[in-house]
């Protein structure tokens, strides 16, 4: 037996105790905070105390995914300037004006991250160059300066209209010195053919194409060929890689395309689509028909899934209601080169006194949906790990509302259909008889693209669930980190 300590010895004892039982509790404490128990349990074990019990983690130190970005792009139809909408434009010999086409749609274009717009036209080089034969449309600098004005940041150019300029390379040369980015069309076969932009903090790829001639890495204008669709899909997964290697995080294609005047999608446009979707394209926008096409959500059998708006209609033009063709249920002659005689009633004069509203087929182009488009909305979110998900989509209606001046000549003006504006007479200008009309271009609209609208958002919500729940299993300890503790 050791010899008895003396009172002193057994003093320091107690007080070198003291201290590593402090020691212990201050290791304790710091080793909770980092949510592990073994280091404390082993120290404890070798000073011969109890062991604390061991906690697992609570749901407070389990952490939520926190968004880091997010990139909302706003997109919008087809610019045709046919010679009405140029009249009413010229302010005198030379000078053009097309700001109060556009006014009312500028707060909502500028409260996007980045915005796109089918510029189908080419850049004249003066008066005299404006006013080609109709269908032809070459256009002053000045609707450039409008476009940027209005808040839009990307044209889209990869249509077939966009060789009626001068030149593609006056068109080229135009966007460039204005700043303005543009896709589909470049000046000089060196240049990329595809755009990655970092919008707010998100990179994304931006790539347009229209119908017309053959696929080819070397043309000025992104074309591809209905017949050759191999080829065009070659190409567009090269533009998918070469984005990729870029950083781009998400990807966009704009393409021109379809039958024009049809409200629904054409076999070639959904085969198209599909194969896309595998491809792994986030999101496609089309434009062309010169009427909206539904929204939907496409998904393959790899597990991509990819938002499509089949076609965005026109954002500004002439082909209002009295302007359009509907031919006669008695003739397949005429004006009703789209539908073969399909039409059921004589052209609609006056929209005024159409008393068979709602009887007209749906392709007939006397029933007004040349007259609507669309500013459509898709959001990404990007995560602090990195990830990058779609966060949703939505539609601002618009309608193109033409007036007639004292001097004959007509008025446009791009109506934002924004249905929290309680008045829309007041706010945008519409004469009260006028109001029916703007309704039903909304009602158009929404019977097209509202159930898209609702399938990607709730599928959108599922997959942030989903992600933010295995964000979560991830900080859950496994079977081999329990044992250990």
């Amino acid at each position: 037996m050791p010899p008895r300590r003396s009172k002193e010895q057994r003093k320091r004892a107690r007080r070198i105790r003291k201290l590593i039982l402090a020691l212990v509790a201050l290791i304790l404490t710091a080793a909770l905070v980092v949510g592990g128990v073994s280091l404390v349990s082993k120290l404890v074990d070798k000073l011969g105390g109890d062991k604390p019990p061991v906690e697992e983690p609570t749901t407070d130190l389990i952490k939520e995914p926190q968004v880091v970005a997010t990139a909302t792009v706003g997109s919008s139809g087809d610019i045709l300037i046919h010679r009405p909408v140029l009249r009413s434009a010229k302010v005198s010999e030379g000078v053009y004006e097309f700001d109060s086409m556009f006014k009312h749609m500028t707060p909502y274009v500028k409260a996007m991250d980045y915005a796109a717009i089918n510029l189908e036209f080419g850049i004249g080089r003066g008066e005299s160059d404006y006013y080609q034969p109709e269908m032809l449309f070459r256009v002053p600098a000045s609707l450039i300066d409008t476009v940027m004005n209005t808040g839009y940041s990307l044209g889209l150019c990869a249509n077939n209209h966009v060789s009626n300029g001068s030149s593609l390379a006056l068109t080229a040369k135009t966007y460039a010195e204005r700043n303005l980015d543009f896709i589909g069309l470049r000046s000089l076969t060196t240049q990329k053919r595809y755009l990655v932009k970092d919008v707010n903090g998100i990179k994304i790829g931006f790539v347009n194409y229209t119908y017309g001639a053959k696929t080819s890495n070397t043309s000025l204008v992104n074309y591809f060929s209905a017949n050759e669709l191999d080829a065009f899909y070659a190409d567009m997964q090269q533009q998918m890689t070469d984005m990729k290697a870029e950083g781009a995080e998400a990807t966009v294609l704009y393409i021109h395309w379809g039958n024009e005047y049809e409200t629904k999608a054409g076999t070639t446009q959904t085969k198209m689509a599909q194969k896309l979707c595998e491809m792994g394209v986030d999101v496609i926008v089309g434009g062309h028909p010169h009427k909206i096409q539904p929204l939907e959500l496409i998904k393959a059998e790899n597990g991509n899934q990819t938002v499509c708006l089949y076609s965005m209609g026109n954002f500004l033009s002439n082909q209002t209601i009295e302007a359009m063709y509907g031919g006669t249920s008695a003739t397949t002659g005429g004006n009703d080169w789209q539908l073969g005689g399909k039409c059921q009633y004589r052209d609609v004069k006056s929209r005024y006194n159409d008393p068979n509203y709602g009887n007209h087929h749906y392709d007939c182009n006397d029933n007004g949906h040349t007259e609507d488009g669309l500013l459509f909305e898709f959001s990404f979110n990007k995560y602090d790990d990195g990830t990058v998900l779609m966060e949703g989509v939505n539609v601002l209606p618009t309608w193109c509302y033409v007036t007639k001046r004292e001097d004959g000549q007509n008025d446009y003006s791009v109506i934002p259909l924004d249905k929290s504006v309680a008045d829309w007479k007041s706010a945008f200008g519409i004469d009260e008889k006028d109001l029916i009309f703007a309704e039903r271009s909304y009602d158009r609209t929404m019977a097209l693209v509202g159930d898209g609208i609702t399938t990607i958002n709730g599928t959108c919500g599922l997959k942030i669930a989903d992600y933010v729940d295995a964000y979560k299993a991830a900080q859950q300890p496994t079977t081999e980190q329990g044992a250990e503790q």
